[in-house]
């Protein structure tokens, strides 16, 4: 048996995801683990967490070595335990003795500039380094986004925009849209230096990426790597958003909608253009993040559509969540979930083959 770790920051997180996961590794000869990368203890060089038991359907706790491969599910913050976590998972992507089956994509900055040079650059809305408040063109009076460059399910993005009676804000928290108009701008400029103190952001225009009924909403794709190293298209779904929201994330209150029934149903024009424009963002994607950034196994792409038709790459995620496609796709629920154990395999049996041919070859030369 071959060991498969599974590693969050806490053994709490998507217990359900990774319950569903870990069912398969039997059947592929794994025996699986889930681990806190913060509980390795570097004396007895055991790390404490679960063991997935077949035959119990159950989790049991207890130490083991770090397993040769690891999925990585780590979603760090800017506390102390996700840097302590960071720290310890950039340690282990250096020991050749272990494989990660992907290994993630660094921030929304560094993402930017590799797309902006890349073939897809017309699809990346121009974004900026946000350092001060002053960097803000407010006076233009055009409405802005702020997001941090390590943020994800749209906590800390803001909508500014200068009016009349002073400089709007606004955001979207889980239960409700929060709003506040400041009067003066030095106040303003006061917060927002404040905000850029604990986390780095970007700045970028405002993009209309509703629909006539003033619900924002994307394109949210599931792209995962099979074992013959292709990509795939393994869902698509629309997130659509409550009227009068900024964004379309699912943590805001969105609602799932398969793919083709929104398509049917759209009045945008030229359609089959727009797919077709769509598959080829989606097919070239991969291939451009892999030409600067190590290994990747799958990606979470969510793409707007403004109401003429344009198409905006708006965020790139390597460790994305199986809510959408699970939700349009039910009939492709096993092949989604099982697809980093069978990823794994592959990486053994092509760690196998490799380890056979220095063999073969040491015995033909001596």
């Amino acid at each position: 048996m071959n060991n498969f770790g599974i590693m969050s920051l806490s053994l709490d997180h998507e217990q359900n995801y990774i319950h569903q996961l870990a069912k398969f590794g039997k059947e592929y000869q794994f025996t699986v683990f889930h681990f806190v990368p913060s509980n390795y203890n570097p004396l007895t060089k055991l790390v404490k967490g679960k063991q997935y038991d077949s035959k119990l359907e159950d989790w049991v706790m207890t130490e083991f070595p770090i397993p040769s491969i690891i999925y990585d599910r780590c979603f760090y913050l800017d506390d102390s335990h996700s840097i302590q976590c960071k720290n310890i998972v950039q340690w282990l992507k250096q020991r050749e003795d272990i494989q990660f089956i992907g290994y993630g994509l660094p921030d929304k900055w560094t993402i930017y500039q590799v797309l902006h040079n890349s073939k897809l650059s017309s699809y990346i809305p121009t974004t900026y380094l946000l350092e001060t408040a002053d960097q803000l063109p407010l006076h233009e009076r055009r409405p802005l986004i702020i997001k941090p460059i390590n943020g994800s399910q749209g906590n800390g993005l803001y909508f500014i925009h200068q009016v009349k009676k002073g400089i709007l804000v606004k955001t979207d928290k889980k239960e409700k849209k929060v709003e506040h108009l400041f009067h003066h701008i030095f106040v303003f400029r006061k917060w927002l230096n404040q905000l850029l103190k604990n986390s780095n952001y970007l700045y970028q225009d405002y993009l209309p990426l509703y629909n006539i009924d003033n619900q924002p909403f994307d394109i949210r794709s599931l792209l995962q790597k099979k074992p013959t190293n292709k990509w795939e298209i393994a869902g698509m779904g629309i997130r659509l958003g409550e009227s009068g929201r900024i964004i379309s994330n699912l943590s805001a209150g969105a609602e799932i909608v398969p793919f083709k029934e929104w398509f049917q149903h759209s009045n945008i024009e030229m359609k089959s253009f727009l797919l077709q424009e769509l598959k080829d963002i989606l097919l070239q994607l991969p291939s451009i993040l892999e030409g600067s950034f190590p290994s990747l196994f799958e990606l979470g792409v969510d793409i707007g559509i403004t109401p003429t038709g344009s198409l905006w790459i708006l965020d790139v995620n390597s460790k994305p969540g199986r809510k959408v496609p699970l939700t349009v796709h039910p009939e492709n629920r096993e092949k989604i979930l099982k697809a980093p154990i069978l990823y794994a395999q592959s990486l053994v049996d092509g760690k196998r083959r490799t380890e056979n041919e220095e063999v073969i070859s040491y015995r033909n030369n001596s």
